[in-house]
């Protein structure tokens, strides 16, 4: 199938684009792994008799995980194309137009699930342990691609319907709000009154449960299922936004 032939070799290149850039890609590990270690120093000691958490190490890693994620280039690489005239040289080519898109985002799922290897296995030399086994790593890891391509999306639904590289860094800033209005550092049971609310709303607070839950319990069917409805319903939401900036480009 063409689409998918031609949307591979576009990840491919993708790939070796962010090859060639280690400090972007060195960034995306060590800022998440800073935090990691820093709420490790802090919350260790008092987490067993403040939050009922006997294994911080590994409560704070899909905070992690989806903080290095969150970090999407798939929106920023289609600007700088649309800059350089290149995407409008790729348009014109016999290659499907979705390929295009497809490529970009193949990759960033690509990436996704490296640097998310990378911090479970920092995470597990810290002394966090995948109680699900090498089954839910593998899960894990599954995890952190779909919410990268879900949530990537949105970065390439404002790259496509603005072409602005500020606008689209706003999906990334988009995601510290999310984080830290998630149980990304403390359990959600010791949240109160408008946090607890909002952490109730939240979807990343459904994703960061469901990966936590392999992690700390095991196989938590309930806490799973809500992790990949959260996915859904935010995937519906970003696909359904580059669907129409897709559109808007193509008239």
């Amino acid at each position: 199938m063409r689409l998918a032939r031609d949307s591979y070799l576009l990840t491919m290149r993708t790939i070796r684009e962010s090859l060639r850039n280690p400090a972007l890609l060195g960034g995306n590990v060590f800022i998440p792994l800073f935090f990691f270690f820093v709420n490790l120093g802090v919350f260790k000691n008092i987490a067993a008799t403040g939050f009922g958490v006997t294994d911080y190490a590994g409560f704070a890693l899909p905070a992690a995980i989806l903080q290095a994620v969150s970090n999407a280039s798939a929106g920023q690489g289609l600007v700088q194309d649309m800059q350089r005239g290149y995407f409008d040289k790729l348009a014109l080519t016999a290659a499907p137009r979705p390929a295009l898109i497809l490529g970009r985002m193949g990759a960033d799922v690509t990436m996704a699930i490296v640097l998310s290897a990378l911090i479970i296995g920092v995470g597990m030399i810290a002394g966090a342990r995948i109680e699900s086994g090498i089954a839910g790593a593998l899960l894990l890891l599954l995890m952190s691609g779909v919410f990268a391509l879900v949530y990537g999306a949105m970065g390439v639904a404002l790259a496509l319907r603005t072409g602005s590289p500020q606008m689209v860094q706003l999906s990334f800033l988009l995601f510290f709000p999310l984080l830290f209005l998630s149980p990304a550092f403390a359990p959600k049971e010791v949240f109160t009154g408008w946090l607890e609310f909002l952490a109730t709303i939240n979807p990343v607070t459904y994703v960061m449960e469901g990966m936590r839950s392999l992690v700390l319990t095991g196989w938590d069917g309930a806490a799973l299922w809500k992790a990949a409805a959260a996915m859904g319903g935010l995937g519906l939401f970003t696909f359904t936004m580059t669907a129409l900036a897709y559109r808007h480009r193509s008239l």
